[in-house]
């Protein structure tokens, strides 16, 4: 095992051991019943033009489920339409909540609260999901930056029990890079420490890199040989020898300890290359 799948699997090993209806309207703050997984697109964000060209949507439920850079080239919304994030909670027995979008959630989620003055398609746009035990509450607000295409998710999870937690917090995509690459949905994946990626090898293709912000939180960056979710408390089980070729999928995880109701706030993009 090299130095850096060994330290991931410690990092993961070390956490577990220690404990560890209502319609929307222009200019309002939309909250419905309990959102079941969807990768419908609730807001679409359009901007540039030929290689500078961006477009990427979100769901009512946080999940990005579409990513276009440049024009005509998809890299998300291809097949099973996955992406999204994961919590979870070293002190109650592993309990995990996530939100794959076409993959499924965990079903122990509040409504998703959308707060978009402008509308739909605008920003500014954060989206606040609460755990249904009450014990997390995970705000997004999504920019994007038009001169590198690319897509910014700040995350901001809170402790709101009256008791110190032992957490990670999991963003993942199943990358398809190209169009999904005829059909095949088969990319080559690498990953460092700070960011994981797919691409295509072949002349004028591109890929999707999954970057963290760096922060005072510890992180670490993975690939799966899947395209599915990870466990959100276990987010290397599939982890292949890199580089590896066939449909898998990108990973980021910050762990750390939560204080009674203190928060973390993190920051993920999605960058074009």
């Amino acid at each position: 095992m090299n130095t850096k799948k060994l330290f991931l699997f410690v990092v993961v090993l070390t956490l577990a051991a220690t404990g560890f209806g209502q319609s929307q309207q222009k200019g309002q703050i939309s909250e419905g019943v309990r959102g079941d997984a969807t990768s419908d697109c609730q807001s679409t964000f359009t901007s540039g033009s030929n290689q500078t060209y961006l477009q990427f949507c979100t769901t009512v439920n946080g999940n990005v489920t579409e990513l276009q850079s440049p024009a005509g080239e998809e890299h998300i919304r291809w097949g099973s339409v996955d992406e999204g994030y994961g919590i979870c909670d070293f002190n109650s027995s592993l309990t995990r909540y996530y939100d794959w979008a076409d993959g499924g959630d965990s079903g122990n989620w509040l409504a998703a609260v959308i707060t978009q003055p402008g509308g739909p398609n605008t920003f500014p746009l954060k989206i606040t999901r609460t755990t249904s035990d009450g014990i997390y509450t995970l705000t997004q607000s999504f920019t994007r930056d038009t001169v590198e295409p690319t897509v910014i998710i700040k995350m901001t999870l809170k402790n709101d029990s009256a008791v110190s937690r032992d957490f990670a917090l999991v963003r993942y995509a199943d990358i398809d890079a190209n169009n999904g690459d005829g059909g095949d949905y088969k990319n080559w994946f690498d990953y460092t420490h700070d960011a994981a990626w797919g691409y295509n090898s072949s002349f004028n293709s591109y890929g999707v890199m999954l970057f963290a912000v760096p922060s005072n939180t510890p992180r670490f960056a993975f690939v799966q040989n899947t395209f599915g979710g990870p466990d959100p408390c276990s987010p290397v089980d599939h982890l292949p020898a890199t580089p590896w070729y066939g449909d898998g999928s990108v990973g980021y995880d910050w762990n750390g300890t939560l204080g009674a109701h203190k928060s973390i706030t993190v920051s993920g993009e999605y960058k074009r290359f």
